[in-house]
C-alpha cells in the first residue's frame, strides 16, 4: 500500500458567509416585524426586545461552524502526488440543519504531481493549484471553500520538510 500523509483540511459551505448573514438579517427583520404586529394587536404600547440573539440562534447561529456541508482533506499520496478526498453531507438537498452525516464522495478529487527536488515556493504553488482545482469544480455546484487560513499560511510552511 502506498504511503498516505494527511496535510490539511478545508471546509466547504453551501453559500458564502456574506450571503448567509444577509439571509439571516432578512429573517430577523421579518420575524421582528411579525412579532411586533402580534404585540400591537394586544397592546400597541409594548415593544419587542432589541436583543436579536434568540433570533440569530433560531436561524442557525454562526456561519463558520453551522453551514459546513463538506470537507476537502488534502494528503500526500505515494512519493510524488498531492491528492484530495471530498466528504459531503449525505442529504440530497443542502439546507440548514442541525443533523449532518458526512460521507466520502471522492477519494481523489484532485491530483497534483510534485517532485522532492521542488523548492518550498514550488510546493506552495502545487498546494495552491490543488486547492484552486477543487474550487473550480465546487463553484460549478455553487459551493464555497473557506480558504482564509490556507491563504494566510501556505507560503510559510516548510513543505519540503513536511513532504519528505
Amino acid at each position: 500500500m502506498l504511503e498516505k500523509l494527511a496535510l490539511f483540511e478545508l471546509h466547504v459551505y453551501r453559500l458564502k458567509e456574506s450571503d448567509y448573514y444577509k439571509q439571516m438579517e432578512a429573517h430577523i427583520k421579518k420575524s421582528k416585524t411579525k412579532m411586533q404586529e402580534q404585540i400591537d394587536s394586544v397592546d400597541p404600547k409594548l415593544e419587542i426586545p432589541s436583543d436579536d440573539a434568540y433570533l440569530r440562534k433560531s436561524y442557525g447561529g454562526s456561519w463558520q461552524y453551522n453551514e459546513i456541508i463538506g470537507f476537502l482533506k488534502f494528503y500526500k499520496y505515494g512519493a510524488s502526488q498531492i491528492r484530495c478526498e471530498y466528504w459531503e453531507t449525505d442529504s440530497l438537498h443542502k439546507r440548514k440543519t442541525r443533523k449532518k452525516k458526512f460521507i466520502q464522495k471522492s477519494s481523489n478529487f484532485c491530483r497534483e504531481p510534485f517532485s522532492k527536488r521542488d523548492t518550498n515556493i514550488d510546493l506552495a504553488k502545487t498546494m495552491k493549484n490543488a486547492v484552486d482545482h477543487c474550487d473550480v469544480i465546487l463553484k460549478k455546484k455553487n459551493r464555497y471553500i473557506d480558504k482564509e487560513l490556507f491563504k494566510n499560511t501556505v507560503d510559510y510552511v516548510a513543505w519540503r520538510d513536511v513532504l519528505s
